[in-house]
């Protein structure tokens, strides 16, 4: 029971928050940071790693209509269940375009790519890939919160891919 009225309180505070932000001008540039857990869903990469946790910052650009142009650096751990795998680093560094919608600017998408630096502890390598991700989210005030589709080319394995869940602050300038 006390979870529940914690969770309520909550969300009742992000909610007002969300709409005192949207009462607010259109502000020109923002910056964010998020935490992840990342959910491997790719077989032979979910076979290798059962679950990633890292951070990302990044920064968006108003081209109007709501749309920005974002730039992200992020840093995340695969963590690897056995002993015969290392974990596995990733460093993306990524630009992309955000469309938020709604009059409150509730809700968003967005699309990134670019450059990912993979470091391999199993095979002692590191090497950079491409990265590209695809996702929504939600922006309650300060808050914001979202889900990504995110991976990066392998070598002789495809594409690493993962469910990306994130959240953290969004301040707008």
């Amino acid at each position: 029971m006390k979870y529940a009225i914690r969770c309520l309180t909550v969300v009742a505070v992000l909610l007002i928050a969300g709409s005192y932000n949207s009462a607010q001008a259109q502000k020109l540039f923002f910056v964010f940071a998020h935490g992840q857990y990342a959910a491997p869903v790719q077989a032979s990469f979910k076979n290798d790693y059962n679950f990633g946790l890292g951070a990302e910052a990044g920064a968006g650009i108003d081209l109007g209509k709501k749309t920005f142009l974002t730039g992200t650096v992020g840093y995340t751990v695969f963590n690897a269940p056995s002993k015969e795998i290392s974990n596995l680093t990733y460093v993306p560094m990524k630009l992309g375009v955000r469309k938020f919608f709604l009059p409150t600017n509730l809700l968003f998408i967005h699309a990134d790519a670019g450059v990912a630096h993979i470091k391999d502890k199993t095979t002692n390598s590191s090497y950079s890939r491409f990265s590209g991700d695809v996702g929504a989210g939600v922006k309650l005030g300060l808050f914001e919160m979202g889900v990504d589709f995110d991976g990066f080319s392998r070598p002789n394995e495809g594409y690493a891919s993962w469910l990306a869940f994130k959240a953290g602050w969004h301040f707008g300038l």
